[in-house]
């Protein structure tokens, strides 16, 4: 079987964000085609996680760098430790000094300054290139924060990165919600820039989840035959036994705080869309999945008490079903997995024309789309009024996931990929 190594910063278990499902599932179905790999670099609890994905995955190989081997050699270790907590409690002291800072929610997560080369810790660099030396014949890179180790690998081996975000679109449409653009964050987008298009053109294959990505992605480094579109991957097998169950006032948002472009859609819905809403007498309930911790949300909430922080939740599909998803979505690239999962609930949603950008559902027959604050609480309101609308839409939805988007396809259109880069007949049947 072909030797395949992934490489991600983060531990894809469990599935509480859309890019842990994407990968979970491709994974899932490669590791039964090919020699699969994992190297992760777990932190904290996230090692029992890994554990955990462990058991699931047994015919997966797991090469994991721990916290440990990243310490420095120092002449008191303890001592080292101690001082370290010192330093790290007087950064967060500080911070919350910066009462600018804070009130600043667009410039305290925006990508700009994390978009620039970032050197990897010395040891984990050390292990990455001592690991992709062990005979893989792909390795692949997925997210930006990783992107700079195409200039590490190997230039013997097949390397791919998968580009789930197109990193200076989103720096673009950042630009665009802030009251001014200083000639520092100027500066920074245009290094942010130069560097993407530096370190893509270190792999030798990229994967981009949607067409409009590909297209752009060839306008701004070429080599269109090497750009290929693998789409993400939701379960949907139990999808059609759903009903669509209509609702009248329950709202919900899938999404974590820690994503910038989550936290836009979940301000801008409760400092502007709401008002709106309780402006036309609309009552509801707004319903937001995952982690959301901030001392912000807090003031928030203050502004929009409809809204509950309901945390991780196991049975994302069984939540959703029975309600309305909104993706308010402003800034960002590649596929939404929070629509695909609305879809696969029997859920009917409502969305920005950036929130369903490359995945091609239409106004009117698979959602209803609106990108402004009035229209889009319009648009709520008239769905919410309407439970025919609600079955229609849903209906529709699944029925062209379905089509366009089948699970199955998507995971041989991935191997046919790998089938290309490494020019054999990997296998597709079970």
């Amino acid at each position: 079987m072909k030797k395949i190594l992934f490489i991600i910063p983060c531990i894809p278990y469990p599935l509480t964000s859309g890019g842990n499902q994407a990968f979970f599932h491709m994974v899932d179905y490669l590791r039964h085609k090919m020699s699969v790999s994992i190297l992760l670099y777990p932190k904290g609890k996230e090692k029992e996680d890994v554990e955990k994905l462990r058991k699931i995955w047994d015919n997966v190989e797991f090469f994991i760098f721990t916290e440990q081997m990243a310490e420095p050699e120092t002449r008191h270790p303890s001592y080292y430790k101690w001082l370290k907590k010192i330093a790290l409690s007087a950064t967060r002291k500080m911070r919350r000094q910066l009462l600018i800072h804070d009130k600043d929610v667009v410039r305290k997560d925006m990508t700009f300054t994390s978009s620039i080369f970032e050197p990897l810790p010395s040891k984990y660099a050390e292990y990455i290139s001592t690991v992709s030396r062990s005979g893989f014949d792909i390795i692949q890179v997925e997210f930006y924060p990783l992107i700079s180790l195409g200039y590490l690998l190997p230039r013997d081996v097949q390397t791919i990165f998968v580009h789930h975000e197109l990193r200076y679109v989103r720096n673009e449409n950042e630009m665009t919600f802030l009251d001014k653009v200083t000639d520092e964050e100027r500066m920074l987008y245009r290094i942010g820039k130069d560097f993407e298009h530096s370190a893509l053109q270190t792999y030798k294959h990229v994967i981009v989840l949607t067409e409009v990505d590909r297209q752009i992605l060839i306008d701004f480094v070429g080599g269109g035959e090497k750009i290929y579109v693998s789409p993400a991957v939701v379960k949907i097998a139990d999808a059609c036994d759903k009903q669509v169950v209509p609702t009248a006032a329950r709202l919900t948002f899938v999404g974590n705080e820690g994503h910038y472009p989550n936290l836009d859609a979940v301000v801008w819905f409760c400092q502007e869309i709401a008002p709106c809403l309780r402006s036309q007498g609309f009552h509801f309930t707004f319903q937001v999945t995952g982690p959301w911790r901030s001392s912000y949300m807090k003031e928030l909430q203050a502004s929009c008490p409809e809204m509950e922080l309901v945390g991780y939740v196991e049975d994302l599909h069984s939540f959703l079903n029975g309600s309305i998803v909104l993706v308010p979505i402003r800034i960002g690239s590649g596929m939404r997995m929070k629509i695909l999962d609305a879809v696969s609930s029997k859920a009917p949603f409502v969305t920005t024309t950036k929130g369903v950008e490359g995945i091609d559902f239409r106004h009117e027959e698979e959602c209803l789309k609106a990108d402004t604050a009035s229209d889009f609480a319009s648009a709520i309101i008239r769905l919410a009024n309407d439970e025919n609308l609600q079955i229609k839409l849903a209906n529709h939805a699944i029925g062209r996931l379905h089509g366009l988007y089948n699970p199955q396809e998507m995971l041989e259109r991935r191997l046919n990929i790998y089938s290309k880069v490494l020019n054999v007949e990997l296998n597709l049947i079970d």
